[in-house]
């Protein structure tokens, strides 16, 4: 990974842990994230793609899997693992009437989590899932760079809402750095 990304993910990382701080409940957020993870676990297992090495990142955890032998349907069953645990987390929540404010910051947090990785850069599930969707239709490096395409496009959209919610709304940064983020990774990650 390129230095200047390194930095970035630094800065991020330190960011993230500052938001942690002044969450309502951290470990809640935390929470969160470990069923996002649990979910592409999960279906990592019953697909057959064996775990190789866990990593963890400013912003994210990386879960590295074995892909051969996968088909891009099952690829993308396990790119979707995680929010599909959010959102079945978040209807849990519904389903049994939990009240009060960790309840409700919990249901936030997975909808957010899942929402977010929705989002089409390559970097989130999102962009993972779409681009095995380009595969089954499109050669290999057609599909890859239709895939950067639309990455680059979605990171810079998601930069100009963060900038005009920060603007307009005088809300939290994270969203801006996030996208700062992810767009300095994009840009970096293949030089």
């Amino acid at each position: 990974m390129n230095r200047i990304s390194e930095k970035i993910g630094v800065i991020a990382s330190v960011f993230t842990l500052f938001s942690l701080g002044t969450s309502p409940h951290p470990f809640v957020l935390i929470f969160s994230y470990i069923i996002h993870e649990a979910g592409h676990i999960f279906f990592a297992k019953i697909t057959g793609a064996g775990m190789k090495k866990i990593r963890f990142g400013a912003f994210r955890l990386c879960l590295s899997y074995d892909k051969s032998g996968l088909s891009y349907k099952q690829e993308m069953l396990v790119q979707a693992g995680g929010i599909i645990f959010n959102l079945l987390s978040a209807l849990i929540v519904s389903l049994f009437h939990l009240q009060g404010d960790v309840f409700r910051f919990f249901q936030i947090c997975n909808i957010s989590l899942a929402l977010m990785n929705l989002y089409p850069i390559s970097i989130l599930d999102g962009g993972g899932i779409l681009k095995n969707v380009f595969l089954c239709f499109l050669s290999g490096g057609v599909a890859e760079k239709l895939s950067k395409f639309v990455s680059f496009i979605g990171a810079i959209l998601m930069w100009l809402v963060a900038v005009y919610i920060q603007i307009v709304l005088s809300a939290s940064m994270s969203l801006f750095v996030i996208s700062v983020f992810l767009l300095v990774e994009l840009c970096f990650s293949n030089v």
